[in-house]
Formats: structure tokens, sequence, C-alpha cells
């Protein structure tokens, strides 16, 4: 009712079902049977209150929907209540102001101001304008604080119904995995908290409610399939805090008694999130038992290694899938796969353990679906392209149809780079990368690199055809008359590595995604239809297509350039500039919620000139585009944080030399560091702070914050030496040795993190130093700021105060 009396763009800002689809927001999601069908006239129901809110009863709703349908209807409509609607406020103890600040909250498109009313100092508001505001399409992390903040403090306050919880959790879960992963396990904490006062609430009756305890073990499975839903962003990453929430749902249903079912959605929840984790000690040995035949059988090492069987190869994925045939269910096409995934086929022969995305369903419409997904999955869990091909050559001979998603995977193993293979100190076989650098126990399946052939050719395996090149299999792929859709477009565009072959695929599928391949090609408007049918990914896809084969001219454009359709088609053909300035008002008007499009064209911005004379053009460019983003109420991610921080080292780098006019290098050095140091303090969620102890009766601690990776963290302490802003310096040592513990685990989910890290503590030193720059030294920081940093640095136990001589040779092969 509140949201349908808003008449502006206002409305835009929130979710919406679609026109065939039930909103569980206000109906029960439990179906209900009428005539043999599901009664979805509640919808309806709904809709005819919605039109006349004065009519019926006064409450909360009305008043707030009345005043929403007014000055949204009208901008020079002045707000008037009722002497009834007084009266009921002043009943619930709230004022008119109060209904201000709510049609303030529900119609300011900023977030981070919008969520003002929700501050703990303010008084107590509604429940239901929160689950409002939840509803927003997209929440900024400072945002989502304010929230979290809010309900530790109405929870002391107040008990929250079940079906409010519902609602709340599931719009926290969305908001958290967009924007917030390290805030998963504070809301299912909160779930479990509040689900286990009201599972004793209901024991204590006379009559334990039978339907309580199915309603909530429906939920808590739902929880559990929620929770494994991939980020948008670095989804491998957030397994961890995936698992982590997982847990605190899986211990909730053991305590409860009797203890909650696990369902076939909670298990496959449970396996998604397990198969985006690396291999456990034990599994990395079971890896390394694996001959380098194919299929991989075990190959025993010595006489310890012959009692190593299937159960002690059986990843924590398998082991999972086990426990869900126990429990009753049998293994369909969903399952089968993830086996394959988790390292054993459909024949209980060996594959590679590989780290993957897992769909959180399979279709249903196309049987051959899942046959072309089971394949797919035989082509990823292989260790070379040699392996990848023969599981290829034997899907086409098992007449299971031509599936984009299968050519994907053949071309994933075609592209990316063959890695090779040093044996360590203790005879383990260890990735080695192009550079030569020995890797940190990468087994195959932790990577997307692939292996070289066996050297023995007693263990190669046999194959009718040779493996093709990357452009044979596109050549196969068009022979077929395979017409590429959804990812496999979108890779295609991202590697193709001819101009024209890529036009060519675009003018190909044209019709795909309601025909909007073909309006971005003729720079037409997209329809509703087409801009609701494009996925962000291949957005993202386009722009990086745009600017891979655009550059630059001499200048950057400052506004979103207009042309005809005629000389967009020419231009776009023949003119390389113009793919530039196109992706720039590609962005201005779609302006993408996908962070990733913007990254694209940010990466262009700092590489695409190739001259440092730009260096206050790209500065000045990249703050226009942070500042586009906040008006569309985007936090700016990870990877865009570190190429800020890299033009503003460029730019202050310059400036020093002198080659900037004076009134340029006061605008760089005076705006760059709070720039920098503000851009910081939102990427991480500085405004909740985990040092606070919480206030006395609260219901769960303040979740930590976002925890960047460690080469940002390297960018970050660069940026600010090289701007010579030492304060800043000892401000992010204050932020790095409080939250240590989690840098730590950061760090030690990603390959090469330590050693990040520790050219981290290096530059910070250097930078503290003025040797960052070894053609313009400066004096360095004061000696007290010097002195601070090394205590804070050498306080923690495990890090160590970096040596004078890695800071000169990691100044000189920075200066390389």
């Amino acid at each position: 009712m509140v949201l349908e009396n808003i008449h502006n763009e206002s409305r835009d800002l929130y979710w919406s079902a679609g026109a065939n689809k039930l909103d569980h927001s206000y109906v029960s999601p439990a179906p209900r049977q009428h005539g043999g069908k599901l009664r979805r006239d509640s919808r309806s129901m709904v809709a005819d209150n919605i039109k006349n809110p004065t009519e019926g009863p006064i409450s909360l709703y009305t008043i707030l929907s009345r005043q929403l349908h007014v000055l949204t209807g009208s901008p020079w409509a002045e707000i008037s209540f009722t002497h009834q609607e007084i009266a009921l406020l002043q009943c619930k103890g709230y004022s008119e102001e109060d209904v201000h600040l709510w049609v303030r909250c529900l119609v300011i498109g900023d977030s981070i101001h919008a969520c003002a009313v929700f501050k703990q100092d303010h008084r107590r508001t509604p429940l239901f304008l929160l689950l409002l505001y939840l509803r927003r399409n997209r929440i900024r992390a400072f945002a989502l604080g304010t929230v979290i903040r809010h309900l530790n403090a109405r929870l002391r306050a107040e008990p929250i119904e079940w079906p409010s919880l519902q609602v709340l959790v599931i719009r926290l879960l969305r908001h958290a995995r967009a924007v917030w992963p390290e805030a998963l396990p504070w809301i299912a904490s909160l779930f479990c908290t509040e689900a286990t006062r009201m599972y004793h609430q209901d024991k204590k009756n006379a009559s334990f409610s039978t339907t309580f305890q199915s309603t909530l073990t429906r939920f808590c499975n739902s929880m559990l399939s929620l929770i494994s839903l991939p980020a948008p962003e670095h989804p491998v990453l957030v397994g961890f805090h995936q698992e982590k929430a997982q847990f605190i749902v899986l211990q909730f249903m053991a305590n409860c008694e009797p203890a909650l079912t696990v369902t076939r959605y909670g298990f496959q929840g449970a396996v998604r999130t397990q198969l985006t984790h690396a291999k456990t000690a034990q599994e990395k040995e079971w890896a390394r038992l694996k001959g380098p035949s194919w299929p991989p059988w075990k190959e025993n090492r010595n006489a310890m290694d012959e009692d190593k069987g299937y159960m002690f190869g059986a990843s924590r994925a398998s082991r999972l899938l086990h426990r869900l045939y126990e429990a009753g269910y049998d293994g369909r096409g969903w399952e089968k796969i993830a086996e394959v995934y988790a390292g054993w086929d459909t024949d209980l022969s060996p594959t590679v353990q590989t780290r993957t995305l897992m769909p959180r369903t399979l279709g249903k419409k196309d049987p051959s679906l899942s046959k072309a997904q089971l394949w797919t999955a035989r082509i990823r869990t292989t260790r070379t392209r040699r392996e990848a091909w023969a599981c290829f050559l034997a899907y086409e001979e098992s007449n299971t149809g031509d599936s984009s998603e299968v050519y994907l995977a053949m071309f994933e193993k075609i592209h990316f780079p063959e890695i090779g293979v040093q044996q360590s100190e203790n005879g383990d076989a260890q990735s080695v990368g192009t550079s030569g650098s020995l890797g940190t126990n990468l087994l195959p399946g932790d990577m997307k690199e692939v292996l070289p052939d066996p050297k023995s050719p007693l263990h190669l395996v046999y194959l009718s055809e040779p493996v093709p090149s990357y452009s044979q299999l596109y050549q196969r792929m068009r022979h077929k008359r395979l017409r590429p859709r959804k990812r496999l477009l979108a890779f295609l565009l991202d590697t193709l590595p001819d101009f024209s072959t890529c036009l060519h695929l675009l003018d190909a599928t044209q019709n795909n995604f309601a025909g909007g391949v073909r309006m971005l090609i003729q720079g037409s408007p997209l329809s509703e239809k087409a801009r609701s049918s494009i996925p962000d990914y291949f957005i993202v896809s386009f722009i990086r297509f745009l600017c891979r084969f655009g550059r630059f001219g001499q200048m950057a454009p400052d506004e979103p350039i207009q042309v005809s359709p005629e000389d967009h088609l020419q231009r776009l053909k023949l003119d390389r500039t113009y793919l530039i300035d196109y992706a720039y008002a590609l962005l201005m008007h779609l302006c993408p919620a996908c962070r990733p499009a913007w990254t694209a064209y940010m990466q262009k911005v700092l590489y695409g000139y190739g001259k440092k004379k730009t260096a206050e053009k790209q500065f000045t460019i990249m703050r226009r585009l942070f500042d586009k983003l906040t008006e569309m109420n985007v936090d700016p991610d990870d990877d865009q944080f570190q190429l800020l921080c890299a033009v503003a080292r460029y730019a202050a780098r310059t400036a020093y030399k002198g080659k900037l006019s004076a009134d340029s290098t006061n605008h760089i050095l005076a705006s760059a560091p709070p720039l920098l140091r503000t851009s910081f303090h939102n990427l991480v969620g500085a405004n909740v702070d985990s040092r606070v102890a919480s206030p006395a009766g609260s219901v769960l601690d303040t979740p930590p914050p976002h925890i960047p990776g460690p080469a940002v963290l390297q960018a970050y302490v660069r940026a600010l030496g090289f701007l010579r802003d030492y304060e800043g310096l000892y401000s992010f040592s204050i932020w790095l040795t409080t939250y240590h513990k989690e840098v730590t685990v950061r760090v030690n989910a990603q390959r090469g993190g330590p050693q990040l890290l520790y050219n981290t503590l290096v530059a910070l030193r250097a930078a503290l130093e003025g040797a960052l720059d070894s053609k313009n030294v400066d004096e360095g920081a004061p000696q007290e700021i010097m002195e601070l940093v090394k205590a804070q640095i050498e306080g923690v136990q495990e890090w160590d105060w970096p040596s004078e001589e890695h800071t000169d040779t990691y100044v000189g092969k920075q200066s390389n």
C-alpha cells in the first residue's frame, strides 16, 4: 500500500515483483488450494485498497500512504493531518514530524541520507518502515551499517514477530551479499537468536505448535540456500563468510529439540558453499596422489598410501552429498554435477576437485540441459587441454546436442595460459607462473590455468582429433551453426582477439536478450524489455569490448557524445576513438549498478593514454566517475579504489616533478589525500567499529568491517606515500593493526597474499622514510610518527618491521 502510493521516480528505488509473480512480502508463502489452483488473488485484493488509502480504518500505513500519495502526486501540495490521524499518532507515541521523516526516508534517493531516521539516537521508528527501506534495489555499505546498529538497539527494546523476522532476514541477506559479505554471519546470528527465543517460547505453551516447527524447518533450509547464493563480486572469496553463516544456522537447527531436519535444498546450499573453498590439507594430499594418466587414479608413493581409499579421497562437498543420500534423498541431476566438481564422476572414476559456483537449480523445461551441464563439469574438472578436449569429443559423440555451456568450458581451457610444474623440496608438484616464480601449493582445480601434458606418452589420453586452437574452436562452433548465448557470448566478446570478428559475432547474435544486442550495436535507446533482459555481465563485456579496441583521442569526453544513427554505425566500425566515447555515453545513459562495467572504463583511463603528461586529466576523469557512482548510490569496490590510488600516485609524482602548472599542482596535492582517505573509509565500512564494546544487553556484536585485498592495501599505502600524507599513513597503520586478525584471514584466502601483505609493510616504511620514489627523495615523516607506526606494527605478534635491506630492494624493483 505504501509503495504503490509513490507517484514519482522515487518508486523506482524499490524492488517490485513481476506481473505474474506472487509477492511474498505481504502474502503468506504457503500455497493455498482453491478449486485445484493456487490462490493468487491476494495481490489484487491489496491493490483494491491501494487505490483509496483514505477509506477504511486509520493506521500508520494509511497515514503514510496518504501523505506519499499527496506529496508525490503534486510538488505544490502541503501536508495536512486529520484529527483522527493526529489522535492515532499521539496514541502510539509519534508526532507529525515523525511522519515527515518517514516520507523523506522513502523518497530520498541517497540511501545514506534516507537511513538517518534509523540512527540510534533517534526515537524508535515503526518496523514496517525499516522493512520498506530494505526493499530498496540497492543501499550503500554505510547505510547497511546504520541499519545493523539500529537493529541491535531495537531488538533490546522489543521482540520481533516471526513474519517480520523472515522478511527482515531475507532483505538483509540480499544487501549484505552485494555490499558487505562480512555481515552474513551477523545476520545468521540475528536470525538464530530471535528464532531461539520464539522456539522456546512456543514450546512453553501447553500445545506445542507443530505448524511452527514445520515453518521454522522450511525457512532454515531456505536460509542455507539463500546464504549460498554467489556474491556479485569475488564470489569465491566470499565463501568463507558464507560457510561461517551456514554453520551458525546448522548449529541452531541441531540444538532444537527435536532437531530440525536438513532438506534437499538445505544440503544443496551447504554443498554450493563447500565447492567454493580451496582444498583442505587432506584434500591436497589426495590430489597429489592422483596419477598423470586420465582418469587420474591414485598412485601410491609409499606403503602408507595403500590404505587411503575412497573415503579418504572424499572431499567435504562429497561427504555432504553422502549425508544427503543417507537422509533418504535420491541423486538427481544437480547432485551428479556437484559430485563431478567434488572429485568423482558418475561412474565413480576420479576427477579433479574444482572450485566452482554451482547453479542453484537446473532447468526443467529442457531435459538435455542437465546432461549438457554434466559434460560442462567433466570438461572443467580436467588438468590439461588434452584431457579437456578428450571430454569434449566424448560429449559430441554422446549426441547430447550443441550447448553454449559446454563450448564455454572448452573455450576457457584453451584461452587461459598453460602453467608449468616444478618439484618442491619435499617432492610435491607445485605450480609455476609465467614468470617462473614458485606457486603456493596451487593444485589443479584451484586455478583457471591449465597444466602441460604429461612427459611420458604412456600417460597421454587418446585423441581422435588434435587439440584445436582458439580460432579453430570458434570456427568449429560456427560450422555447427551454434549461436552463442548468455555467458558464452560475453566470454567470446571478452576474449576474441580481432575487432572485426567481434563485430561479426555481435551481428550474428542481434536478437539475443530481446533484441538488446541489436540496440547496443545501433546505438538506439534500449527498450524497457531489452534493458530488463540484458544481464549485467553482458553489459560489462560490451563495455570491455569497446575499451579493449578503442583508444583515447587527445581529449577525453567531458559529456556523453550524441551522433545520428547513421554516423554511429559508420564510426563504430571505422573510428577507434569513437569506441571510447560510446563506452562513456553508455555508462552515463544506462548507469549500470554493476561496478565491473565502470571498472573497465577506469582501467582504460589509467592505461589508455600511455603518457604521464595526462596525469592531471586522468585524475579529473577518475574523480568525475567516482562522483557519478556516489550519485547513483553505489559504493566503489576494491578494484576501483585501487585504480583511484594508481591515478593519484601518478598525478602526485607528476606534480612533484614540476610538470604541472602551479594551480594544478596545488589542486591535486590538496584534494587527492582527503579523497583517498574518504574513499578508504567508505570502502572498509569504518562507520561500524567493532573495537567499541556493544551496549549492555545488545543482541549481537557488531560485524567486522570489509577487508580489502592486500594488493589494494599496498596501492593505498603507495598513493599516500607519493602524496606525502604521513598523517594518513599513521591512520592507516592504526586501522591495519586494529583488524590484523581479519586482515590475516583475508590475506591467507588468496594466492600470494602473505607476500603482498609484507610488501605493504615494506611500502609503509619506505613511504614514511620518503624513499618510495627513488628519483624524488624527500625528508619523510616526522620521527614521532615513524616511531608510532613502527611500534604499532611490532605490536602484532605475527608481523615484523621490515629491514632496511628489504626496503631498498622493494624501492629498486618498483623503480625498475
